[in-house]
């Protein structure tokens, strides 16, 4: 296993991926850590170090787990491209409405944990009008 995912895997929030069915069948669970790069109500994006094939007939199951609970996602990969030594995905998520709260609360902790100064959008489409502003905002954009 790349020794950066296992790095990875002893965060805060560690996200492990495995197969769920292939062709409709269950596969035995062997979990792998990838690194976690968004998550919506919708879909994930995630780096790893395997290379699965884009498939309609692969379920993959996530494990999303804090120190106080572990959420089990399931997902279909939509695309796939190589990121260096690893490959990035990103998937559709099929969530149930508990799932959706969980993911709200751990999107809302980021967001708190963020190291730099954000804004509203109208406030930074404001800032951004005004040439002299000393103080550079970000925006980020967090729909649900």
């Amino acid at each position: 296993m790349n020794s950066m995912i296992q790095e990875w895997a002893d965060l805060k929030l560690n996200v492990h991926m495995y197969i769920q069915e292939f062709h409709g069948k269950l596969v035995d669970r062997k979990r792998r850590p990838v690194l976690l790069l968004g998550m919506d109500t919708r879909a994930i994006t995630f780096l790893s170090d395997l290379d699965l094939p884009i498939s309609s007939e692969m379920l993959i199951g996530l494990d999303v787990e804090d120190s106080h609970v572990c959420v089990r996602l399931h997902a279909r990969l939509q695309w796939k491209q190589p990121f260096g030594e690893l490959t990035l995905y990103h998937s559709n998520l099929h969530i149930q409405q508990e799932q959706t709260l969980y993911i709200t609360g751990q999107l809302n902790t980021m967001i708190r944990e963020v190291q730099f100064p954000t804004i509203s959008r109208f406030q930074y489409e404001k800032a951004s009008e005004q040439p002299n502003l000393q103080e550079t905002y970000h925006y980020i954009d967090f729909t649900i």
